[in-house]
């Protein structure tokens, strides 16, 4: 039988040409500036008027069988846009604003009966009359 050549290898040591260095670099952290997202702010609401059957009474306890307050020739001061504007109620209008009325006007009455008034939330223009201009 024959034997078995034993074989051994040779190891060269390491010399410092072989490598190369490899110089990495970390990339500066910058901070972003943070972005609002659509979610983190508050939707605005397009229509606050809540639309409802409303009941007015008169101050002091007034009773008296029926009081009419004016409709027309009333003035409102607007603190957002910085000026007086004129408020009249109409069976006819979208609003009570005269400078937003469009078309023919057709005056209606307010009357409170016995120191009450009962207003429906379909007449939701006699309600933010009421709202802005209340002298009783």
């Amino acid at each position: 039988m024959a034997k078995k050549k034993e074989t051994k290898k040779v190891v060269e040591p390491l010399i410092e040409k072989d490598f190369e260095e490899v110089v990495v670099e970390t990339p500066k952290v910058v901070e972003q500036p943070k972005v609002k997202t659509v979610m983190e702010k508050p939707l605005p609401k397009k229509n606050k008027w809540e639309i409802k059957d409303r009941t007015y009474i008169l101050k002091n306890g007034q009773t008296p069988l029926s009081k009419s307050i004016k409709a027309a020739g009333i003035y409102y001061f607007d603190e957002e846009l910085g000026y007086e504007r004129e408020l009249k109620y109409t069976s006819n209008q979208r609003t009570v604003f005269v400078e937003e009325m469009k078309g023919d006007q057709r005056l209606d009455h307010i009357i409170f009966r016995k120191g009450v008034l009962m207003v429906p939330k379909n007449k939701v223009t006699l309600q933010k009359l009421l709202s802005l201009y209340h002298p009783h």
